[in-house]
């Protein structure tokens, strides 16, 4: 018989943390599953993942491959005069069967693109041409768009301080019904504005642009910046939201909506966020495909039913740790498939490239706007989310996946080309 000693000798030895998992690790080693996934995971994390981050943004490998700037500018340029050629087409096919139509009174969705000239060489003589590329492709969907629930019409919104040497936008005039903010003749300072006081003429702009699209007899206004270019999706997608949300009755107006925002720049979508649906949607997902991984390793190797708990915790970590991984933003493109798989959440703040104001939204938020002035670090879309936090009740919300794409690789506020994998 053992001592007393020697028994607490023997007890303290098993409670060992250190024996304890030396002993696990040998038990798990031993266990064929193991072995197999951490096969898996090298072959992910190692091959697949580095190899799929060359084709698809927004992985975990984005910095990890050294990518060519100048080499993407070209590719983008090329992308860019493609579009521009298939736009031009239309729009001349547009202009000559648009003859003798007229635009439905009243209605429901009045499209504006605010517009501006980009580069006028002073950065090299590329002419990208983004109005032309946002009006062909807005009055094509408007035009092949089926069954729509809602009435649009499209305006364009020229704020342009020198509207007279603006031409790409002049023969756009002849077919889109246009408002300009500054008189033909040139009203451009002699000298170079500000930082601030272009924010603040920006804010400017975007109150005309939408009070002038609500005199045209419009329920609800989309304003699109004219570097937002619409996804092949993008007015069926609206139609169907907001139609289902009440933005289509006539009458008082019946929705609480502020405001629906169309686009969020994508690098801000990841699972990483501030937003409370981000980390539901990522161990969501981690459970599907835990299920999935589950199901078909037990129907390859079929295990005692004692050891698929150990199973399915050891496939759930794989599972969350592959879709961080991939990224959000490929994940959510899935939901592309349907016009019905859309996803609408709180919007988050930042940036106005294409947003959907319903009437007393847009009065609110041009009410505010008139009494802020914008500077350096609090533009627009900063004074938008402020008003927010002052008035809890303004209810904004976010479509996702994106339905425009951000073209403007050429920005109208600093004069500069953009890093193209911002873009």
């Amino acid at each position: 018989m053992l001592n007393c000693s020697q028994q607490i000798l023997c007890t303290i030895s098993t409670i060992n943390p250190y024996i304890m998992m030396r002993r696990l690790c040998r038990r798990l080693w031993k266990d064929k599953f193991w072995k197999h996934l951490g096969l898996i995971t090298l072959v992910t994390y190692f091959v697949a993942l580095p190899l799929l981050s060359l084709r698809y943004r927004y992985t975990a490998y984005d910095k990890v491959w050294n990518k060519d700037k100048s080499h993407a500018q070209e590719i983008l340029r090329r992308v860019n005069d493609q579009r521009i050629k298939e736009a031009q087409t239309y729009i001349n096919a547009y202009g000559e069967m648009r003859n003798g139509l007229s635009l439905p009174q009243p209605v429901n969705i009045g499209i504006t693109i605010i517009t501006v000239s980009r580069n006028r060489h002073r950065l090299d003589q590329y002419e990208p041409k983004y109005l032309t590329q946002v009006v062909g492709k807005t009055l094509q969907l408007l035009n092949e768009t089926k069954h729509l629930k809602l009435t649009y019409s499209l305006f364009i919104c020229n704020v342009d301080d020198e509207p007279s040497s603006y031409f790409e936008l002049q023969n756009l005039t002849k077919i889109v019904t246009t408002f300009n903010r500054f008189p033909n003749s040139s009203s451009r300072p002699l000298f170079q504005r500000s930082v601030d006081q272009t924010l603040e003429k920006e804010k400017e702009d975007y109150i005309y642009c939408g009070e002038q699209a609500f005199r045209q007899n419009v329920s609800n206004i989309l304003l699109v910046e004219d570097d937002a270019l619409p996804n092949e999706d993008m007015i069926s997608v609206v139609d169907h939201h907001l139609f289902s949300m009440g933005l289509g009755k006539t009458g008082p107006h019946q929705s609480n909506i502020t405001f629906i925002k169309l686009y969020h720049p994508d690098r801000l979508l990841g699972f990483i966020s501030l937003e409370k649906e981000r980390l539901p949607e990522l161990f969501c997902l981690g459970l599907i495909l835990t299920t999935c991984f589950v199901k078909a390793y037990l129907t390859i190797y079929p295990i005692e039913a004692n050891h698929r708990k150990i199973i399915w915790l050891g496939f759930f970590v794989y599972s969350c740790l592959f879709v961080l991984a991939v990224g959000r933003q490929n994940f959510t493109a899935l939901r592309r498939i349907s016009k019905y798989l859309y996803q609408v959440t709180p919007a988050p703040s930042c940036c106005t490239p294409a947003i959907v104001y319903t009437k007393p939204g847009f009065r609110a938020i041009s009410s505010y706007l008139k009494s802020v002035r914008c500077k350096s670090g609090f533009g627009k879309d900063t004074a938008i989310d402020k008003l927010r936090k002052l008035n809890p009740k303004l209810k904004a919300l976010l479509i996702q996946p994106n339905l425009f794409k951000h073209i403007g690789m050429y920005s109208s506020l600093r004069d500069q080309v953009l890093d193209p994998f911002i873009v």
